[in-house]
Parts: structure tokens; sequence; C-alpha cells
């Protein structure tokens, strides 16, 4: 099932482009669909001396490796940036990327992402 709300089409669409889904790469093989560097990240550790992207981190499970993935956008998002400046954070200079990922999730480049999260509704319907 695709996802729908933006956090979630953000995090495949870097996943994707990331190179995560498609077979034997660093990211898949390291459990980091984000390929984010190491930041002493729960369940992360450094790869072995002499790896390829020696900067990237290791997730001692795919469970794991997704969170940080979603706890670096929620950081992001939290900030009040829009999909260009994320994407622009996760590869500066790869404007590929940004065409990727607009393509990919249908959202706005410029809008703040906070902004485009559907309202809370309570369980009951009614405002409290």
């Amino acid at each position: 099932m695709k996802p729908t709300d933006p956090v979630s089409l953000l995090a495949c669409a870097i996943a994707t482009q990331e190179g995560f889904f498609a077979g034997a790469t660093i990211p898949a093989l390291r459990n980091n669909p984000g390929d984010l560097d190491y930041a002493s990240q729960l369940g992360a550790t450094r790869p072995q001396p002499g790896s390829p992207d020696p900067a990237l981190a290791v997730f001692a499970s795919l469970p794991l490796g997704v969170a940080a993935l979603y706890r670096q956008l929620w950081l992001q998002i939290a900030q009040g940036q829009t999909v260009r400046q994320i994407v622009e954070q996760w590869d500066p200079g790869n404007p590929t990327y940004l065409v990727n990922v607009l393509s990919w999730t249908k959202l706005p480049a410029d809008v703040p992402v906070l902004s485009l999260l559907p309202p809370l509704v309570p369980l009951n319907g009614s405002a409290t």
C-alpha cells in the first residue's frame, strides 16, 4: 500500500533515491534506508574499517534504520523545513534528487512540510 501522509511519502522517496530498494546496495545491507551518516543513533554502529562509505551508519535491524530515518525527517520538519530544504541537506547540490522526490511524492517544494500535515481530530469527533 502506498503511503499518503507527507512524512511517509518523503521517507519512501528518500529511501528510493538512496537506492535502498535496488537490491544489495549499501543502504540495504546496512539496514539504513535513509543512507544516514553515523551519529550515535540508537542501534547504530560504525562500519568496519576499510568498508566502502565509512561514514554511513550500520543499523542492527531494519526497524531501527527506519526509525532513524523518520526521526531525522521529523527533526527537520519540526524546524519548519520545506521539501527543498530537507533534500538539500540530504544531498547538497544534487538537483535530480529534488526532481525525483517531488515527482514521486507530488508534494510542493517550498511549503513547510509541517503545514502539509492533516489536523488532529479527536476520536469522538468533538473539539476539546
